[in-house]
C-alpha cells in the first residue's frame, strides 16, 4: 500500500496569493524532512520573518527555512543557473551545509529563450524565457541543454552544494512526509485557466505538480488551495518597455487599490507590485464562480484565505479567530458553503506568525 505521505500547496487563483508565507509555515510547523518544486523564474515566492526579514526565490524551495528539510528541484524545474546560484549565495547561512539535489532532465534557460519571448509574445508575460525553454524541451531540440548537462561544470563554491539525481526515486523512496511547493496560479493554467493566451506555458494544478515529481496520486494525504478575497493579475506594463494587455478575470469587475483601501478601512497604501517584474498588480473582485471551478479542478482538502485584513483591516496581525470581525468571518463562512471545503488556515498579515491555524477545531 501507497504510504500518503504528499502535502500539496497551490494556488486557487492567479498567483501572489501568499504561497511563500504558507509553505514556510507549515514547513516549520508540521516538520516537513523533504520540499520539491518544478518552478521557473516567471515566478517569485516571497516569506516574511517574525522579525521581518524577507526571503524572496524564485528557484530554492521556500521550506529551506525549516533547517531539516531536504531540498529538491525536480524534472519540471525550468532553471536559469544565475539566479540559482545568486540564490544559493544569499541564503547559504540558511541552507547550511545542505545539499539542493536536481533532477538531470531539469530545463535551462538561456538568453535565446528569453530573446524568443519578446519576439513573439504579446500577451501577459513576464519574459523570462520559460515556455521558449520548455517547448525546445517538448520538441526534443538535439542542441537543448539539460541540468545533467549545464551543471557538470560548476563555480568552486557551489561544486558541494548542487547534486545531480534522480529526484523521483528518490522522492518515491521517501518515507517521511513530503511538501510540493505549487507556483502561480489555476487561473493562469495553459489548459484551464483565465482568457487563452493571457495564461502562462503549462499547467499549474495539484495533478501537474504530482507529475512533474514523478510521484503518483495515490500518494497525496493534503493538498492546501490558497486564495485571496480580490484576485489579482499582473500589470499591463511589462519589464520590456511595452504595452500588452495580460487578461481580465472571469468578467469580475476591475477595481482600484484605493477601493480596497477604503472597504477594509486601512490607512496605509495597499499598492502591490510582482516580485519579478516590480510592476503594479491589477486588482479585482472575488470571482465565486470561478473559486467553484478551481476547486473542482484541484479538489483541495483544506483553503487557506490569506489577506483576510484587506477584508476588514481591523483583522490585520490578529492570531486569534474569535477576535475576528465579523465581515471577514462571515466571508469564511461564504467560501465555505461555495466549495463545500473547510477554511483551515488564515493569513492576516505578511509575517509567519500573522495566522490562524485551525487545522486541529476543523
Amino acid at each position: 500500500m501507497n504510504n500518503k505521505n504528499i502535502t500539496i500547496v497551490i494556488d486557487g487563483q492567479a498567483g501572489s496569493c501568499g504561497k511563500g508565507k504558507i509553505c514556510g509555515y507549515l514547513a516549520q510547523k508540521d516538520k516537513f524532512s523533504l520540499s520539491t518544486n518544478n518552478w521557473s523564474s516567471n515566478a517569485g515566492h516571497t516569506y516574511v520573518t517574525d522579525n521581518e526579514e524577507k526571503i524572496v526565490v524564485s528557484h530554492l524551495p521556500i521550506a529551506m527555512i525549516e533547517p531539516n528539510c531536504k531540498l529538491v528541484l525536480n524534472a519540471g524545474c525550468i532553471i536559469t543557473p544565475e539566479i540559482l546560484f545568486e540564490e544559493i549565495r544569499k541564503y547559504r547561512k540558511i541552507i547550511g551545509d545542505r545539499k539542493i539535489y536536481i533532477n538531470p532532465r531539469a530545463m535551462i534557460i538561456l538568453e535565446k529563450h528569453r530573446e524568443e519571448e519578446k519576439r513573439i509574445i504579446r500577451s501577459g508575460s513576464t519574459f523570462k524565457g520559460c515556455g521558449s525553454a520548455q517547448a525546445e524541451k517538448i520538441m526534443r531540440n538535439p542542441n537543448i541543454i539539460l541540468a545533467n548537462e549545464y551543471f557538470r561544470d560548476l563555480p568552486n563554491d557551489l561544486k558541494d552544494i548542487i547534486e545531480i539525481t534522480d529526484t523521483a526515486k528518490m522522492l518515491n523512496e521517501w518515507n517521511d512526509n513530503i511538501l510540493i511547493e505549487g507556483a502561480q496560479g489555476q487561473d493562469l493554467d495553459i489548459n484551464y485557466g483565465l482568457d487563452y493566451p493571457n495564461v502562462t506555458s503549462r499547467m499549474c494544478s495539484s495533478s501537474q505538480l504530482i507529475a512533474d515529481a514523478g510521484l503518483s496520486p495515490f500518494k497525496v494525504n493534503d493538498i492546501y488551495m490558497i486564495i485571496r478575497p480580490y484576485p489579482i493579475r499582473i500589470s499591463n506594463k511589462t519589464n520590456i518597455g511595452e504595452y500588452i494587455y495580460s487578461g481580465d478575470y472571469a468578467g469580475s469587475t476591475e477595481i482600484t487599490w484605493n477601493e480596497v483601501k477604503d472597504r477594509c478601512g486601512c490607512n496605509i497604501d495597499l499598492e502591490e507590485y510582482t516580485t519579478v517584474t516590480k510592476k503594479i498588480r491589477r486588482v479585482f473582485e472575488m470571482n465565486w464562480d470561478r473559486l467553484k471551478y478551481n476547486v473542482m479542478i484541484n479538489q483541495p482538502t483544506q483553503i487557506v484565505l490569506n489577506f483576510a485584513q484587506y477584508i476588514d483591516w481591523k483583522a490585520y496581525r490578529c492570531n486569534n479567530y474569535d477576535e475576528l470581525p465579523s465581515k471577514v468571518k462571515d466571508f469564511i463562512e461564504k467560501i465555505e458553503e461555495t466549495t463545500n471545503t473547510p477554511v483551515t488556515m488564515i493569513g492576516t498579515g505578511e509575517r509567519n506568525g500573522d495566522i490562524i491555524d485551525l487545522r486541529k477545531e476543523k
